[in-house]
């Protein structure tokens, strides 16, 4: 920001004010033109005295006074102008005075306006000038300051909304700022309506009279009022034209924020944000959509961290609610995948290395079970837990979990062709595959939880990846997995097992063409 923009930033807000009075000291040169009071020309020569010396107080008390009130204001702008950092307690103060200082404005206007009214009466009063005559400068001086007023209030708010507020409130948050008046939609209206029809109304009434007690003649007097009437009915309609543009202008750009924030949000854009410059309804409503586009930009995120783990037609049906995960009973299929004989390659590796090659082992594993709608519980060390069937139910959840178990393995090739191409030592796995009933449910402490399973079928299934090792095999699947399965798998059974936690042996199969050696005793 340059100098010379800082300088025009700073006084923004004064210059406006000055530019509001001028206007309103305009429209009573006008009107008292138009009077026909009657007045002496001593009365005359009196009024353009107390000009003399009224009119430049009138401009150099506000001046002196807004000055003043704006200090917090023009020192946060310096200090950000040269990048200084600002106690929390200046920053505080300086946007509750930029807040209030439409109306704190405004107020001192009025006074000035009205101790007009007050002066210019009282010594026409003292100075002996009639009650038609004191009458005059008593309501130039009132009509004028309300229209005064009321132009610096939508000029100063416009100028705030569209210089000031974007500095003090980068994100917004007008409406939560403590201490300040808030400019209400109702407020401006209500201000619209008195400087467009009331003001008008009594002007125009307050000229009837003034005509009636000037002018004897009838003739003369409707002639006076009719030339009178067109003159300031054109008068105040470029005023409320102009009041009707600041009006709409005021509220069009905050409403087109929000429709285009909105607009955004419908198509799956969330960075977007409204710019807040009010702390009315309209601004309430836009640090809303603000709050509302964060809340929705951390909920796409969450969706889309999730669908890393499982699949996005399993998240989104997570996601949606349809899935009780309070704890339930159903059929699965569990698959356990474990690495063999890692531990010695861990101690014959740098360690950044074997991350490398674990999750790279990891990646091609989740990729065959996501991709066969499973879902992968747990990492336990150089282990894979997952599932099929569960959180989301397919009727073909053993065959999913084979053709996973089937896809594994081919990628595990894939695995050690990069592995050999980097005289690393080759990975081998055993896999084990039950079907059966489990609990599922969200299982743990208050502060952490994760989707397990619970049951005999999860032993099971562990207990088979490991008797891998008995067989040399790669894939062992239960007899209850076999029989839910199409006759199309070739497989092979192996001699029943006994394992822990079972009273009675198990019967198991593997793929033929999978047992590299004889199996050897249990």
């Amino acid at each position: 920001m340059s100098r010379v923009r800082l300088f025009v930033l700073k006084n923004t807000m004064l210059f406006s004010n000055i530019v509001s009075n001028i206007i309103g000291v305009a429209i009573v040169i006008f009107l008292a033109q138009r009077s026909h009071s009657g007045a002496s020309s001593e009365m005359i020569a009196l009024g353009k005295r107390l000009n003399l010396f009224f009119i430049p107080s009138a401009f150099m008390l506000p001046f002196i006074i807004i000055l003043l009130y704006e200090r917090p204001i023009r020192h946060f702008l310096e200090i950000k102008h040269f990048e200084m950092p600002v106690s929390p307690k200046s920053y505080l103060k300086a946007k509750k005075r930029l807040l209030n200082e439409p109306f704190f404005v405004i107020a001192i206007d009025l006074g000035i306006w009205l101790l007009a009214a007050g002066i210019y009466p009282l010594a026409f009063w003292r100075f002996g000038a009639d009650r038609a005559t004191i009458k005059v400068p008593f309501f130039l001086s009132l009509y004028t300051g309300l229209i005064t007023i009321t132009v610096a209030f939508f000029l100063l708010e416009r100028l705030l909304q569209k210089r000031l507020v974007p500095h003090l409130f980068p994100e917004g948050g007008l409406f939560m700022t403590p201490g300040t008046l808030r400019i209400r939609i109702s407020t401006r209206l209500a201000a619209l309506v008195f400087a467009c029809n009331i003001i008008p109304f009594f002007t125009f009434f307050n000229t009837v009279n003034e005509a009636m007690d000037a002018h004897g003649d009838p003739a003369e007097a409707l002639s006076f009022i009719r030339s009178t009437l067109s003159t300031n009915s054109i008068l105040f309609m470029g005023v409320g034209i102009w009041l009707t543009i600041l009006v709409s202008t005021n509220l069009r750009k905050p409403l087109e924020e929000i429709i285009r924030v909105l607009q955004g949000v419908r198509k799956g854009a969330f960075d977007n944000k409204v710019r807040v410059t009010s702390n009315d309804e309209i601004g309430y409503a836009g640090d809303v959509i603000n709050e509302m586009t964060e809340g929705l930009k951390e909920r796409d995120f969450i969706k889309e961290t999730f669908g890393r783990y499982v699949t996005n037609e399993i998240r989104d049906v997570i996601l949606s609610g349809k899935v009780p995960l309070d704890g339930e009973t159903k059929e699965v299929t569990v698959l356990f995948a474990d690495l063999r004989n890692f531990t010695p390659m861990v101690e014959s590796i740098p360690p950044k290395e074997v991350v490398k090659i674990i999750n790279s082992y990891f990646r091609e594993m989740e990729a065959a079970i996501n991709g066969n709608k499973g879902l992968v519980l747990q990492y336990i060390g150089d282990e894979i837990e997952a599932v099929f069937g569960a959180p989301l139910y397919y009727h073909d959840h053993p065959e999913m979990a084979v053709k996973a178990a089937l896809e594994m393995i081919d990628r595990l090739r894939t695995v050690n062709r990069d592995l050999k191409a980097r005289g690393f030592p080759l990975l081998s796995h055993g896999i084990g595959i039950h079907t059966g009933e489990v609990v599922a449910a969200n299982i743990g402490s208050p502060s952490r939880l994760s989707y397990a399973l619970v049951g005999d079928t999860v032993n099971l299934a562990s207990r088979l990846q490991s008797l891998n090792k008995e067989f040399d095999t790669e894939i062992i699947i239960s007899k209850a997995t076999r029989e839910r399965l199409d006759s199309g798998y070739p497989f092979k059974q192996l001699p029943p097992q006994r394992v822990k936690g079972k009273s009675h042996e198990v019967e198991i199969f593997t793929l033929p063409g999978r047992v590299r050696h004889a199996p050897r005793p249990f």
